[in-house]
């Protein structure tokens, strides 16, 4: 097993220098001249992140065996050939390996394949529309197939129904790619109109995500369900910046950043239930020990507090927003807002019931990711530092760091965080959710095609007895009447005869009358 994980990591080393030594025209999608970095650097500043989060969060995996293995190199492979890809029908054949290669991860551990059946269903739904879309010329398609790749609601559940059924260092795999390639895709290539349609459905999204894992008790589909939440604000920030020349570099910041705190909070996640054995909130672990700092970390950049990663790439957005001017205000302030409700429902709540509440277990020492988690809190430290030389420093000190921002942002995550305490009992995790919005398509469809099919079944069989009925009914009539028919004219009878010579009397008086 640890040969199999000694080669994926070093499959990923190769793919790293390969992404170094590769031309620099290789792609001409992305207009890297902007304020934010002082370097032309092209793609790479994109790849190599991905590249290096992966080789970190496969670091500390156990027990990888030869069909996770190849499904990692096959799934890596595919999402950034679908970032390098120019011309959009490459880029619906790597989306389709996105997804076999998913698929097989999710299955490789997962003792039912529903979850890995699912994923296949809904992400192949998605490359149908994607290829109608390039069929018909229609971006709208377009638009609608990436958005379900993107987990964007009503198609949300995929990400919280698939993720969690693969093993702990293939949920935090699968976490990477997909929901944001497919965000990267449709912002580079067709990311030009509906910004208010789109805005809506990224404030559903987030909203979704809010209340569900406000709720939810197992930690990995709380987990998940942040990633759903974070992409509906990454969906409501890129419509709001949509017309601006400086919104593909900081998104595409934003999105690098995200990768980080996000696959740290994962693996704090799995190193928690790797020690306890347990996958719901139990108040498992100690505040300060290398998981509770890290976590604190975590989530201090994923609420933008200043001196992390998350301070730049958020404070950016909004510096970008503002300069806008007045356009869909309403989603503006909105933004604000949910940022805040997920730091709240998802950074408090993971906080406080793993690290604060009273544990319910006794949890042993493990030290398989500590190496992984303290890289990543690292990175959310270092990459937080305005100095560093790869920042442009007056458009750093300018937008990010001036002490109104500063000092704004630290009086609202203060007040957010003395709101928790005397609100935790809202968030308190209380549901083992199965199904969230996918019961319509998993139970209520089913259910009403069934009553359908039974409906139709019960319509058919009366209507099948009736006519039978009917015609027993008029073959009776038609035989009786047949028969008192031919007793009436059969020429033996005093009936038949009766009636002739009445007949032949009728019509000689006839004859006569005619003759007078």
């Amino acid at each position: 097993m640890q040969f199999y994980k000694a080669l994926l990591l070093l499959l990923l080393t190769i793919l790293i220098v390969i992404v170094l030594k590769l031309p620099e025209n290789l792609s001409t999608t992305v207009n890297w001249s902007h304020p934010v970095l002082n370097f032309d650097s092209s793609f790479r500043i994109l790849l190599i992140p991905f590249l290096l989060v992966a080789f970190l969060v496969a670091l500390p995996a156990k027990n990888l065996s030869f069909s996770e293995m190849l499904p990692f190199l096959t799934y890596t492979i595919s999402s950034l050939c679908v970032i390098l890809s120019k011309q959009i029908i490459l880029v619906i054949i790597f989306c389709e390996l996105m997804a076999i290669s998913a698929s097989f991860i999710i299955a490789a551990c997962s003792k039912d394949n529903g979850p890995a059946v699912r994923y296949a269903c809904i992400h192949f739904f998605a490359g149908i529309i994607l290829t109608a879309g390039l069929a018909v010329q229609s971006s709208n398609l377009i638009i609608i197939g990436l958005l379900i790749n993107c987990a964007c609601f009503p198609f949300s559940f995929w990400v919280v129904d698939g993720y969690p059924a693969a093993s702990l260092h293939g949920t935090v795999y699968l976490s990477l790619f997909t929901t944001k390639v497919s965000f990267l895709v449709m912002f580079l290539h067709t990311y030009r109109a509906h910004t208010e349609t789109l805005a809506f459905l990224g404030s559903i999204t987030a909203i979704y995500s809010i209340i569900f894992a406000s709720l939810e008790q197992n930690i990995r589909r709380f987990l998940c369900y942040n990633v759903v939440g974070q992409m509906g604000l990454l969906i409501l920030a890129g419509s709001l910046l949509n017309p601006s020349e400086k919104a593909i570099p900081i998104l595409i910041l934003h999105i690098i950043f995200s990768l980080v705190y996000q696959s740290l909070l994962f693996t704090v996640a799995n190193s928690v239930i790797l020690q306890t054995k347990m996958t719901s909130f139990n108040g498992a672990s100690k505040l300060m020990s290398v998981e509770g700092i890290c976590a604190i970390i975590a989530i201090l950049t994923m609420a933008a507090f200043p001196g992390t990663a998350g301070f730049i790439s958020k404070s950016y957005i909004a510096a970008e927003m503002k300069m806008k001017g007045t356009d869909l205000e309403l989603y503006k302030n909105l933004y604000k807002i949910l940022n805040l409700l997920l730091y709240l429902s998802v950074g408090l709540k993971f906080l406080y019931y793993i690290f604060i509440a009273k544990s319910k277990s006794k949890p042993s020492e493990g030290k398989e990711c500590r190496m992984t988690i303290i890289s990543l809190a690292s990175i959310c430290v270092i990459a937080g530092n305005p100095y560093l030389p790869i920042y442009n420093k007056p458009s750093i000190f300018n937008f990010v760091y001036s002490t109104k921002n500063i000092w704004s942002q630290f009086n609202l995550l203060l007040c957010t965080t003395l709101l928790f305490i005397p609100l935790r009992k809202f968030f308190l995790p209380r549901i083992n959710f199965k199904m969230d919005i996918d019961w319509i398509f998993r139970a209520l469809i089913p259910h009403a095609v069934s009553l359908s099919n039974e409906l139709i079944f019960k319509i058919r069989e009366i209507s099948a007895s009736t006519l039978q009925n009917l015609t027993n009914s008029l073959a009776s009539l038609y035989s009786n009447n047949a028969t008192k028919l031919k007793k009436v004219f059969n020429y033996n009878s005093v009936s038949f005869v009766s009636a002739s010579s009445l007949f032949l009397v009728g019509i000689l008086l006839v004859l006569l009358c005619l003759s007078r």
